[in-house]
């Protein structure tokens, strides 16, 4: 018979060799649970970083927005795109402007989120190939109008020239509308940052999506008839009326007719003849006094509306006695005018455009007319002024940025 074997240290061993082996799984476990939760934190941290840096670029295309006035702390303002040493003074040394978290006053990001943002003026050294067909290699402000040269769009080596949004620059048809470029496109470089993490995302942001440039005075598809003076007369600079253009009105302010009618600050319509149709707010005579409630501020602080009328009654036109506002007039159909007229910006009519008064009733018009029919001017008291600047600071408070694209670095 053989004698039982003491055992108990045995088990000891075991109890021993068991708890190491937990404790090692446990550790394992913790370090693992550790490195997950570090991971964690550092995609979250990643993609709230990116989501600031996105915050940037739209807060960014926000202040390009706000072009008049008080406001103008990052916009537009003439002389700024002649590039450097033509610039702006308010633009920093190194050819930005910016602002961002911690900067205070108008500089102070929105709502002190953690992202910087650069703005500068796009130029063709830039690596994309984005470029214009004038092969200008001076700054300029708005020369990439004047001709179109090699189709290719050749990039000049070291050409500062600004990039000026619009299809005579190498960008995709399907962008734009707008035939050459005629508002700035800024470079945007937007950093945002979260517990020490940071994600840049660079934008390419045209100013505003509108062509709102009238190249003249007045600028028909049909012609002008003027009754009681005349175009060299009346018209600055001398001559400026261009009649038979063949412009496409659906497509020439550089969006979709129905896209610039949802821009509208205000949208009116008279869809039948006696203006009884479904929405219809026009009186069957077609008078839009009392009807329109802002025309925008003309010889005020400069701020202007976008004003869309549909008028789809035959053979009857809308009508203002007495306009006096700043921005953007659309017209789907014809429109008469009568007694004074004070008007700052650009007025845009898909049919005919009648001006009529006499006696001591002036029109003064500031900017430009464009109209997809007959022009029809009476009396001697009318001066229209094409001014380029008014047109395009109308364009850019009554129209979203560009956003022509954007990678993340």
């Amino acid at each position: 018979m053989t004698p039982n074997k003491d055992e108990s240290g045995f088990i000891l061993i075991l109890a021993l060799v068991t708890m190491l082996a937990m404790t090692i799984i446990g550790l394992s476990m913790v370090m693992n649970m550790s490195t997950d939760v570090q991971l964690s934190r550092n995609e979250r941290d990643a993609k709230t970083a990116f989501q600031l840096a996105e915050a940037g670029v739209n807060e960014a295309m926000a202040r390009l927005k706000l072009a008049s006035g008080n406001a103008r702390y990052i916009g537009e303002i003439t002389g700024d795109a002649g590039g450097p040493p033509n610039r702006n003074n308010t633009w920093n040394s190194g050819g930005t402007k910016d602002f961002g978290f911690g900067m205070g006053g108008v500089r102070e990001s929105a709502d002190g989120l953690n992202y910087t943002v650069a703005i500068r003026y796009l130029d063709e050294t830039n690596p994309e190939g984005f470029c214009d067909s004038n092969n200008n290699t001076q700054p300029n402000v708005d020369a990439n109008a004047d001709t179109f040269g090699d189709p290719a769009w050749p990039c000049v080596a070291g050409d500062q020239e600004v990039v000026m949004f619009g299809r005579d620059f190498k960008l995709a048809d399907t962008l734009t509308f707008t035939s050459f470029g005629r508002h700035p496109v800024y470079e945007v470089t937007s950093i945002g940052t979260s517990n020490g993490t940071t994600r840049t995302i660079v934008a390419y942001v045209g100013a505003t999506s509108l062509n709102t440039d009238t190249e003249a005075g007045i600028n028909t598809n049909s012609t002008i008839g003027w009754n009681g003076g005349s175009c060299n007369a009346s018209v600055t600079p001398s001559g400026s009326c261009m009649e038979s253009q063949g412009n496409n009105y659906n497509t020439h302010l550089g969006e979709q007719i129905s896209s610039i009618k949802e821009m509208a600050n205000e949208k009116h319509q008279c869809s039948t003849n006696t203006c009884n149709g479904a929405g219809d707010d026009i009186p069957s005579n077609g008078g839009l006094e009392g009807v329109v409630q802002d025309w925008g501020d003309y010889a005020g602080d400069g701020w202007s509306t976008m004003i869309y009328i549909a008028n789809a009654s035959p053979g009857r036109a809308v009508s203002v006695n007495g306009l006096e506002g700043r921005g953007i007039l659309v017209i789907e159909g014809d429109l008469e005018l009568a007694g004074n007229v004070d008007y700052e910006g650009l007025i845009y009519v898909l049919g005919t455009l009648t001006i009529s008064g006499g006696g001591s009733s002036t029109k003064n018009i500031t900017g430009g007319i464009m109209a997809q029919n007959v022009v029809t001017l009476n009396g001697s008291n009318l001066t229209i002024n094409y001014d380029q600047a008014t047109l395009e600071e109308v364009a850019k408070q009554n129209s979203k940025p560009a956003l022509v694209l954007w990678k993340r670095l």
